[in-house]
């Protein structure tokens, strides 16, 4: 039952989507996955309080809220507290086919002096070139907002090895560092880093 749900789950989406698509002559539109990282009993990093689940899906709200352009459209993961396994989130991705996916993560480690963000595409992949072209859009855009970034990164991620269009995995920094942590955690920086993001997706549609 749960199975035959989750496929139905996805066919509406699928369908939705397609009667979303623009006819010739309209401006051109963009789609877009965002993958809030973990959720619901998969919590992910944690430092006190503090969960990757809860910071990757309040980033992901910001930016639905922040996209103002009708032409970017955002489709979602999940939304709220809730668990998707990684298979159904790569199901739902290929199944929507849009033109980037962006998964976003929080990075955790024991050396609390290791802090920034980290960008990573499957550059081995057959859209692994686009993925990079965007990470690098992406990733100096957040620079040039004084952000510290780490060079782009090729990992044979689950979600980056089995989409089947542009994918980027955002580390947007480190909960074990008490700087990062403090931007990550705060409502105003948080609504920063959305912003970026909202703006990078208006200047590539």
């Amino acid at each position: 039952m749960k199975k035959t749900f989750q496929f139905l789950a996805l066919l509406a989406v699928g369908v939705c989507f397609a009667f979303a698509l623009p006819k010739t002559g309209e401006p051109k539109r963009i789609n877009v996955v965002i993958d809030a990282g973990h959720g619901g009993k998969d919590h992910g990093a944690a430092h006190e309080a503090f969960t990757e689940k809860q910071i990757t899906d309040a980033i992901a709200s910001k930016i639905k809220t922040l996209n103002t352009d009708k032409e970017v459209v955002l489709l979602f993961t999940r939304e709220g507290d809730e668990f998707v396994d990684l298979n159904s989130r790569v199901e739902a991705m290929n199944t929507v086919k849009p033109d980037l996916v962006l998964s976003l993560h929080v990075n955790y480690t024991k050396n609390d002096e290791k802090s920034g963000m980290e960008f990573f595409v499957y550059k081995d992949g057959k859209h692994g070139a686009k993925s990079e072209a965007y990470a690098n859009r992406l990733s100096d855009k957040f620079e040039r907002k004084g952000y510290r970034v780490a060079d782009l990164q090729s990992a044979p991620f689950y979600t980056l090895k089995k989409s089947e269009v542009p994918a980027i995995v955002v580390e947007l920094g480190y909960l074990s560092n008490e700087i990062d942590r403090e931007y990550l955690t705060g409502d105003a920086s948080q609504n920063e880093i959305a912003g970026v993001v909202a703006e990078f997706l208006k200047e590539i549609k």
